[in-house]
């Protein structure tokens, strides 16, 4: 949104931002469909605050759920096996592309073409310590696999239905 004062000021046109149609950079190198992605997920992270009965006692451990062709959503780790069955049990585990995060998926929904690997579903993203134990993800972290997510989605064409992939490598 461009402000009178100069604050927040791209170089759309007052009537361009009324409409919306301003998506030039505009907020420290996001558009303002970056912008809008980013306050969802903070909404997001809000909401699950003020849905925990206690959260002075421990705070939860969140992780990047991601599905191809969808945009991610914060889960907490006690949600993972919901999110993806074989987490913990018979799940990869490798670094996310682009972002100093390890990713976990199951084995089955990975493919190749040469040596590119694709995956074609659902993946958990998250940090862990120097012990290997989950830690939760930060702001930061977030928008970077906002931004992984946008350049490594692609469509692919399987026995003539197009479907979203993720791109590892």
């Amino acid at each position: 949104m461009c402000y009178r004062n100069g604050y927040g000021c791209c170089s759309c046109s007052q009537e361009d931002s009324k409409n919306k149609k301003c998506e030039k950079e505009n907020y420290k190198g996001m558009t303002h469909q970056d912008f809008q992605e980013a306050v969802k997920v903070l909404g997001a992270i809000c909401d699950m605050l003020e849905d925990e009965e206690d959260i002075c006692e421990e705070e939860p451990i969140l992780m990047i759920a991601v599905t191809p062709g969808k945009p991610p959503i914060l889960i907490t780790e006690d949600e993972a096996e919901e999110f993806l069955p074989c987490f913990g049990e018979d799940d990869v585990i490798e670094e996310a592309p682009d972002v100093e995060l390890v990713m976990s998926y199951d084995r089955r929904l990975l493919f190749t073409v040469g040596d590119q690997k694709y995956l074609d579903g659902p993946a958990l993203i998250y940090d862990l310590d120097d012990e290997g134990d989950v830690m939760p993800v930060t702001a930061e972290d977030i928008f970077r696999v906002q931004q992984m997510l946008k350049r490594r989605t692609m469509m692919v064409t399987e026995e003539g239905e197009k479907m979203p992939v993720i791109s590892l490598n």
